[in-house]
């Protein structure tokens, strides 16, 4: 069974999903890599010449075929992934089917938005200061991921190890 990583930008998603990939020897897929070379460009990039739409349907594509990869893997989605055409019935049918467990790394926007701060190569989802906008996306996305997820994991003043050491004990 894959442990799909679901939240916002900035919860640590690749990171706690590499981290707990190695631990338990499983594979790590991370969706934004596989969406990239789908697009062939990044999402800041492909944001600004395609448009969202085309990185969300390269980001269903990504995922359907990280869904399908028949080793248990660990696999870190997009932020937004969830949002993409036919993604979340995806997630629902590999839920029902035994194929994946999915977990909400959960922070609050302030948290978010501080861990995202001096990073570059994301781009703005809006024109609203950063904490503003991870509540404006937590308010949209919130309830999404609220419905795919079968356990939560809080990410905000946890070291990675701990974010982890809870990934691990899902597994199972």
């Amino acid at each position: 069974m894959h442990l799909i990583l679901i939240g916002l930008r900035g919860s640590g998603k690749s990171t706690a999903g590499r981290a707990t990939a190695d631990l338990v020897s499983r594979p790590f897929i991370d969706l934004d890599d596989r969406t990239e070379a789908i697009c062939g460009v990044n999402a800041t990039i492909c944001f600004a010449e395609r448009g969202e739409i085309a990185w969300r349907e390269a980001e269903s594509s990504a995922l359907r075929r990280s869904i399908d990869e028949p080793a248990p893997s660990i696999i870190a989605l997009g932020g937004g992934t969830p949002t993409a055409p036919d993604a979340a019935e995806m997630l629902q049918k590999a839920q029902r089917n035994g194929q994946a467990k999915i977990i909400w790394l959960k922070g609050t926007p302030a948290n978010l938005a501080a861990r995202i701060a001096d990073e570059a190569g994301r781009p703005a989802l809006s024109d609203l200061e950063p904490t503003e906008e991870m509540r404006v996306m937590l308010e949209r996305r919130g309830p999404i991921f609220e419905a795919l997820a079968d356990a939560e994991v809080d990410v905000d003043d946890r070291p990675l190890s701990a974010v982890v050491a809870e990934l691990v004990s899902l597994i199972s």
